[in-house]
């Protein structure tokens, strides 16, 4: 029993489908770069001044080229990622300015980046690295890109991700990495451009886009409309939106450079018009997030969401039901890539130490939960059964030492023992549990070895 499937029904993707060519064809997209106009223009698609109106023809064209899959590289090559094709890759936080620790919230600083690098890097869940993980306000902004990205190389061999609000930041996140490996290979960063919804490109995220594919860096394109405020209320005419304004963006990738890998990406969340504000943790989220892998892998592109996301202020049961929606729904429907996966905290605006950890044991319990379980005469178990007979106990039989592991999860945080036990435990709670054990994970904490010349370079921007 496998519990992963698609939840859209193929008459409902093709209604989506039909919107966004319509979208595409008579409303079209705003693109504020003179490059990318002369692109389209080339292409034979109807311009007006900066929008692009794109014809089913050319749609279906660009789209052909895609690559279903491809591999980011690590540092090392133990810790190369393959993005697509049925796994779902977990990626860190992205762009908090605050840190909630204990019982303090507070500006984010370099340490705390520092902080939450050692924890990704050794940590089983997080596969990705990002250098927009957290804001340090204690550093210049004129310098804190080139911080983020050395201090991500320092501490870090997994894959990165790297900056895109203009050419320059791209430029230098891609050539600090090229320096660092000594290589210009593909694949050693990627990068994500925004959508601003409605169905506008801005002209920083574009002159980016441009040098990512030069360099043959992959990129995701996303979107994160608010429903009723920037796209339409339903779920239904969001997502139509949505797939048009990321589709859109990618065409353009593949027009440029056909077959560049890129990843379809939407992080719209639920909108509370009570104050117009992200509900990210709402429902509705969930939903946007299983039509949005059903949608990828209609388009045979990988899919990215969020996950673990909530608006509580506090690591507490609001947060945890929130978060556990929020990534049971991606991992359940087979999205590609989840970035903001362990953390996050306010809507996106605070990455928490402890809820980090409990995160990160969440997405151990929802993958668990997504694999189901096996049916075969061993796992039946009828020879022991019969050995045991009625009022026996299973505790001493081999074939409970052979399976206990791989059918039931452990977790390390959470309190199962007696009520006795537990108070003599010092009471502790899952957030306790965490905070220790991120002590520990810390002062453990071994950097990977980088060489006189890597520490060289990477020594300007620390």
């Amino acid at each position: 029993m496998r519990i992963e499937r698609d939840f859209l029904e193929k008459e409902e993707v093709e209604l989506i489908h039909e919107a966004t060519l319509e979208i595409l064809s008579k409303v079209g997209v705003e693109f504020q770069h003179k490059g990318a106009i002369e692109v389209f223009t080339k292409h034979g698609a109807k311009v007006e001044g900066n929008k692009v109106y794109i014809d089913k023809k050319l749609f279906e064209t660009a789209l052909s080229s895609i690559p279903q899959s491809f591999i980011l590289r690590g540092r090392t090559s133990d810790k190369d990622i393959e993005i697509g094709l049925g796994k779902t890759v977990i990626g860190t936080a992205s762009g908090p300015v605050f840190i909630r620790e204990g019982d303090s919230r507070r500006f984010t600083t370099s340490k705390d980046f520092k902080n939450f690098t050692k924890l990704c890097e050794s940590s089983k869940t997080i596969e990705v690295m990002n250098g927009n993980m957290t804001e340090p306000q204690d550093i210049d902004i004129e310098k804190r890109n080139g911080f983020r990205l050395a201090t991500s190389l320092k501490y870090s061999t997994k894959p990165l991700m790297g900056f895109t609000i203009g050419k320059a930041d791209a430029q230098d996140s891609i050539g600090i990495l090229q320096s660092f490996v000594g290589s210009k290979e593909k694949n050693l960063i990627m990068g994500i451009i925004s959508v601003i919804s409605p169905l506008t490109y801005d002209f920083g995220m574009l002159d980016s886009m441009f040098e990512y594919i030069e360099e043959d860096q992959p990129l995701m394109f996303a979107c994160c409309s608010l429903p009723g405020a920037t796209s339409p209320v339903t779920i239904a005419g969001t997502l139509a939106v949505n797939n048009a304004e990321v589709l859109a963006g990618i065409i353009l990738s593949q027009l440029i450079k056909p077959g560049f890998p890129v990843i379809y990406g939407n992080t719209t969340p639920s909108c509370d018009l009570r104050y117009v504000t992200p509900a990210i943790g709402g429902v509705e989220t969930a939903l946007i997030t299983t039509a949005t892998a059903t949608l990828g892998k209609y388009y045979g592109i990988p899919s990215r969401s969020g996950g673990s996301l909530t608006d509580s202020k506090l690591p507490d049961m609001q947060a945890g039901i929130e978060s556990t929606l929020t990534i049971l729904s991606p991992i359940m429907s087979g999205i590609s890539f989840i970035l903001q996966s362990c953390g996050i905290l306010e809507s996106f605006n605070v990455l928490c130490y402890e809820k980090f950890l409990i995160d990160e044991q969440n997405i151990e319990m929802v993958k668990r939960f997504c694999l189901g379980f096996d049916i075969d005469k061993d796992l039946l178990g009828r020879e022991v059964i019969e050995n045991v007979g009625p009022g026996g106990h299973f505790l001493q039989e081999i074939h409970t030492m052979m399976h206990f592991k791989n059918e039931h999860y452990i977790p390390y945080l959470s309190s199962r023992e007696s009520y006795d036990m537990w108070l003599n435990n010092s009471s502790r709670t899952i957030t306790s549990n965490a905070a220790e054990e991120i002590k520990k994970r810390l002062e453990e904490f071994k950097a990977p070895e980088i060489t006189k010349e890597q520490r060289k370079l990477l020594s300007q921007y620390l």
